[in-house]
């Protein structure tokens, strides 16, 4: 969907099944930070695409594990 060929990569994806639609907004990043611009930018595009924030998953960065697992 947009990219600046350094640094992100917003992607969209549409799946059309017999069952349901599904629909999927992706932020990939090379650095683990995100920039608040790049973020809000991200953020602004959610109910664009039929989505809402409370769909947001956030993954934990590189080399990260939460407690008790991994």
């Amino acid at each position: 969907m947009e990219t600046d060929y350094s640094h992100y990569a917003v992607l969209h994806e549409v799946q059309h099944s017999e069952a349901e639609p599904s629909t999927a907004l992706q932020l990939l990043t090379r650095e683990q930070d995100v920039s608040p611009q790049l973020l809000q930018k991200f953020m602004e595009l959610i109910p664009t695409m039929g989505l809402t924030e409370d769909m947001l998953a956030i993954l934990p960065k590189s080399g990260e594990w939460p407690e008790g697992t991994g």
